[in-house]
């Protein structure tokens, strides 16, 4: 299987993803005549070929779509280029010019913190624009690569963080041992849903060790048109019946939740 691992994330902006998380979308979408395909290393059937796209395409919209595999990024932190770092990502680059905007409303005055980041992508390196004390930080991501850099970044500035590789669709993965004062989950839940039922963002609220949620939804397409609805009204239902109080704000391209009890 490591082969057919190796053949899906040949793709440069699928290269970080972890091996672990690949081989899960492999096995959601293979069947007993794709396994036979594979057992056989008939890797240019027509049938085989399909199933790599497929899961390319699943991988994709978890993660690579909100890359872009054509900057040097090792290059990038060699020179403690963190902006450049942020900017080769698409949700932090948009982030970017409002992040103090966004933490003064999600912090409110806090002094001391402890977040708990799930899908971070490269919004960890956003931490100077944070005014709290940082007291612990846990930056959680499918992409290796991209924890490397993460965990160098909080070594250098002597932040006390760390970096987990995380599938955020596995529940089994939401066991903590400690609680943390926020969570971040941006455009975290629309990327995961598979379904209309959005059973798995409630699974994966009430399983959250946090305080308080920050959530947030992008207000446009992958495709960069404005959406006509920005507001989750399904997620407001949900949060609301399970027995948070909301706070919502936006910025130019996402809106933001903020939840707690």
């Amino acid at each position: 299987m490591n082969e057919v691992i190796s053949l899906i994330i040949k793709k440069k902006e699928l290269s970080g993803i972890s091996h672990d998380v690949v081989l899960k979308e492999i096995i959601r979408n293979i069947n007993p005549k794709l396994k036979k395909l594979i057992d056989e290393k008939r890797f240019k059937s027509g049938e085989f070929k399909k199933f790599v796209k497929n899961v390319r395409a699943q991988l994709r919209r978890q993660f690579g779509a909100f890359n872009n595999p054509n900057v040097d990024r090792l290059n990038l932190l060699r020179k403690k280029d963190y902006q450049g770092l942020l900017l080769s990502h698409q949700s932090s680059k948009e982030r970017l010019p409002y992040y103090n905007e966004v933490y003064s409303k999600i912090f409110k005055g806090i002094k001391s913190v402890s977040i708990i980041d799930i899908g971070c992508g490269f919004n960890p390196l956003s931490s100077k624009f944070m005014k709290p004390f940082i007291r612990k930080y846990l930056a959680l991501d499918i992409n290796e690569n991209d924890l490397k850099i993460i965990q160098e970044y909080f070594d250098e500035l002597k932040i006390n963080g760390l970096t987990k590789v995380f599938d955020a669709t596995n529940l089994e993965n939401y066991s903590f041992d400690e609680e943390f004062d926020i969570c971040f989950a941006f455009k975290l839940f629309e990327i995961l849903e598979r379904t209309k039922s959005h059973r798995l963002t409630e699974d994966i609220i009430l399983k959250i060790p946090a305080k308080i949620i920050a959530a947030s939804f992008s207000t446009k397409t992958l495709s960069g048109a404005p959406m006509t609805r920005k507001r989750r009204i399904w997620f407001e239902v949900m949060s609301k019946r399970l027995g948070y109080k909301i706070e919502t704000f936006m910025v130019p391209n996402e809106l933001f939740y903020i939840l707690s009890k």
